[in-house]
């Protein structure tokens, strides 16, 4: 029950939150409940995908044929796409697998890439002035067992709230970290179970 007000409560708006964590986590089926709950209340929700969105990514969810897809293949489609995003009004706006598109100009042959980068930490949070900006981001290590987002010490401010999705010995759990809450959870098929901790 904590779980299901957290969630209500997080898709009111206002914020970007950065789901993080390897992949087969559970990132997108994050994403895909959270899609669910928005549609159930009537809301308005768009994905932004640089892979091809499944039938089975969306069996589950309640009027799914509501959800607006659209595909993206480069951080400049990514751009438009935001743009376009910023006078449509839009309750969740989701961007499954932001790293696909932004470690592709931050290679060395990209000078401009940190530039394109802030760009787009820009554009989201516009979009994010009157929509919940949820995205999913790889995880990588830093060195001495720690993890991080994906995309550096350049995207660390993007989002207002990063939740690292971690695998926990024994099977199946994550741990969803941010400054001020710990909690485990199991995602499932019907939903997400989850026990949160001060």
């Amino acid at each position: 029950k904590q779980w299901y007000q957290r969630r209500v409560a997080i898709t009111a708006g206002g914020q970007v939150i950065e789901l993080c964590g390897p992949s087969g986590i559970g990132k997108s089926k994050v994403c895909w409940h959270l899609a669910g709950d928005c549609l159930k209340a009537g809301k308005k929700v768009v994905v932004v995908s640089s892979r091809k969105i499944l039938g089975s990514d969306l069996k589950n969810i309640p009027n799914s044929s509501d959800i607006s897809i659209c595909y993206v293949s480069s951080v400049y489609d990514l751009l438009v796409t935001l743009s376009a995003l910023d006078s449509m009004q839009v309750n969740l706006l989701i961007i499954d697998g932001i790293q696909s598109l932004l470690q592709a100009v931050l290679g060395a042959a990209h000078f401009k890439g940190h530039a394109l980068l802030h760009e787009v930490k820009c554009a989201i949070g516009t979009v994010a002035v009157k929509s919940l900006v949820v995205y999913t981001n790889g995880l990588v290590s830093v060195g001495d067992g720690n993890h991080g987002p994906a995309l550096g010490r350049s995207w660390e401010i993007a989002p207002s709230v990063r939740i690292m999705m971690l695998s926990q010995p024994g099977g199946g759990r994550v741990l969803w970290r941010n400054r001020e809450v710990t909690a485990q959870m199991v995602v499932k098929e019907q939903g997400v179970e989850i026990n949160w901790t001060a």
